[in-house]
């Protein structure tokens, strides 16, 4: 599916609460149990035959960044690209990520919260499904 429009920050904005942030304290930053969410977020959709369209653009990663960054209080971008191979129907396509987290709290609004982004991120992009994965962690 093709893109669609640009990524739309503020239908987030009712979701974003301080309880989303992890504690921390000036002396010792931040500890305890916490949840780390990474969003690939589609940049590029290579058909089997070459053919590339871009799906989100460098201003839907910075404005994605932007919003992660005022949400959260920080989050970690790689600097490569990922790629995933799989079939869509009976062709084989080539997708290509850039991946963004954040480590939130372990509270029951952060998963609405990413799943209203989930939701955002496909309407804009015109991609069926984009994937956000979840790990428990615990930071020391």
């Amino acid at each position: 599916m093709p893109r669609l429009r640009d990524f739309h920050p503020a239908a987030l904005n009712r979701l974003a609460d301080e309880q989303l942030c992890i504690p921390w304290t000036e002396n010792t930053g931040p500890k305890g149990k916490a949840s780390s969410f990474t969003v690939f977020l589609p940049r590029l959709l290579i058909a089997e035959d070459g053919k590339e369209e871009p799906v989100c653009t460098n201003l839907d990663e910075e404005l994605l960044r932007d919003m992660l960054v005022q949400h959260f209080g920080g989050c970690t971008m790689s600097q490569n690209s990922i790629q995933g191979v799989g079939r869509r129907g009976k062709k084989l396509e080539t997708n290509v990520h850039h991946t963004l987290t954040v480590l939130a709290s372990r509270w029951r609004g952060t998963w609405r919260y990413f799943r209203a982004l989930r939701e955002e991120l496909e309407v804009c992009s015109g991609e069926e499904q984009v994937l956000i994965l979840h790990q428990d962690t615990g930071i020391v």
